[in-house]
């Protein structure tokens, strides 16, 4: 047992778990102690993005099929599986949505001063959601996913998380 899981989390599991340790770390330090926070949301970010190419190492680049496949059963009366995957295509979307989320946590360092926290949280719960898309095999969760991404950007003001919840109900409905 304790060998699977160790095969599933250095294969995809990892990158997809490590922004949300991150996130959940600061949530437990007052906002006065900005720098610390700071640091433990780059440098779960930077774990992330060095964790990411891992996978490369056994990739197969001969095959179109997903690799790595990883399959739980999850909600087994509605025959929603978690599957996780990863081609060629979805490989480098990883690659560089972990690139960027340290950059973006970079260009807003000096800005974190009275809402440090929530963005340092909102981005790594954006990173969590972004490598969970490109890796996810079931569809449903596949849609849902990328409608959740939008949550944490919109999550500074009421207006705009009432706008973002309304964007996400109705864009199902539409499809």
């Amino acid at each position: 047992m304790l060998e699977h899981f160790c095969e599933c989390y250095s294969d995809l599991s990892g990158p997809i778990l490590c922004p949300v340790l991150g996130s959940i770390i600061p949530l437990f330090i007052p906002n006065s102690r900005i720098r610390p926070i700071r640091l433990i949301g780059l440098c779960a970010s930077l774990i992330t993005f060095l964790y990411s190419p891992v996978p490369r190492i056994q990739f197969d680049p001969s095959t179109a099929k997903s690799q790595f496949v990883e399959s739980l059963r999850w909600l087994p009366y509605e025959n929603i599986n978690f599957n996780l995957g990863i081609d060629g295509l979805s490989f480098f979307f990883v690659i560089l949505t972990t690139f960027l989320i340290p950059i973006c946590i970079l260009v807003g360092w000096s800005g974190m001063r009275s809402y440090g926290k929530e963005y340092i949280t909102a981005s790594l719960i954006r990173e969590f959601l972004m490598i969970a898309v490109f890796r996810m095999l079931d569809p449903l969760l596949f849609y849902v996913l990328p409608e959740s991404v939008l949550i944490p950007m919109l999550c500074g003001a009421e207006h705009l998380l009432f706008a973002g919840i309304k964007l996400f109900l109705c864009r199902g409905l539409a499809q």
